[in-house]
């Protein structure tokens, strides 16, 4: 992942050592977040205007206060992979 232009206006907050999340110093607008520990960085597909989503499972499904019915697989926590437990749940 890297900021090809504007990256003079990106701000990051951590309240964690889990958690960076990057954020638009003028609009205070979500930009994305680093996970150093996973070494991964978790983009909204919503900042990308082209980009063609296609989402493929939901985390933290657990705690949603929106319930989504849309047949994909809805993990409890995070993935094995993360760390977490893969357990999936009912949709």
């Amino acid at each position: 992942m890297k900021i090809t232009k504007g990256e003079e206006n990106v701000a990051t907050y951590n309240k964690t050592e889990r958690s960076y999340r990057k954020f638009c110093k003028i609009c205070g607008g979500h930009l994305m977040t680093a996970h150093p520990q996973w070494d991964l960085i978790d983009v909204f597909a919503a900042t990308i205007p082209d980009f063609p989503f296609m989402p493929g499972v939901h985390v933290n499904y657990a705690m949603t206060v929106l319930p989504m019915k849309d047949g994909l697989p809805k993990l409890k926590d995070f993935p094995a992979e993360l760390g977490g437990t893969g357990e999936t749940i009912a949709e």
